[in-house]
């Protein structure tokens, strides 16, 4: 017969696993979504998860007692910041649109800050003297460089109406999103008003 010997057996070292989990805040909100060795200071405030949890881990919380997770309620959302918001942004969009061009006999003429400090000292010139400034061209240039006919007076005032007229249609353009924001009872509905 053989012989017994009587020697202990060490137990098998296990390596650490690494595992997928989320962490979260005191307050439940979870701040961070893992696959690895958790490191023990996550110890007290993680929470192992499926793969299907962790894709969407920002739309969840821990539950009350802190041993699953459960979806997060709603965030609530300031309508009247978003209104306020999307109201800039209609200003932002009329005061761009007023700086583009404007038509004119069929062709759009500039109206960007220089092109508007041209208009304006024209038309400046023609109301203290009552005629066009001296070198004037007879004509203003549109945006695809061909030059409008401008042979009299009459002519440019006629120039300034139609950037006079865009310029109200802007604004009442904007009149009229205002108007709808104003009516507006969801984030939706502000975020549905474009120019």
């Amino acid at each position: 017969m053989g012989e017994i010997i009587d020697s202990p057996v060490e137990p098998a070292t296990l390596e650490p696993q690494a595992v997928r989990y989320v962490t979260f805040a005191f307050d439940g909100t979870l701040d961070g979504c893992y696959l690895q060795v958790p490191p023990e200071t996550h110890a007290d405030c993680m929470i192992v998860v499926d793969d299907a949890i962790a894709e969407a881990w920002p739309h969840y919380c821990a539950n009350a007692t802190r041993d699953g997770v459960e979806l997060a309620p709603p965030l609530a959302i300031d309508l009247a910041a978003l209104k306020a918001a999307k109201n800039d942004e209609i200003n932002a969009w009329r005061a761009a649109t007023n700086l583009s061009t404007f038509p004119h006999a069929g062709k759009e003429i500039a109206c960007d800050a220089l092109s508007r400090s041209d208009i304006d000292g024209v038309a400046n010139n023609i109301a203290l003297f009552g005629t066009f400034p001296d070198g004037f061209p007879g004509g203003w240039k549109a945006t695809d460089n061909t030059m409008v006919p401008l042979a009299d007076v009459d002519a440019f005032r006629a120039m300034y109406a139609s950037m006079t007229a865009k310029g109200t249609e802007n604004f009442n353009h904007a009149q009229t999103l205002k108007a709808q924001l104003a009516s507006a009872t969801t984030p939706d509905e502000v975020a549905a008003i474009v120019w």
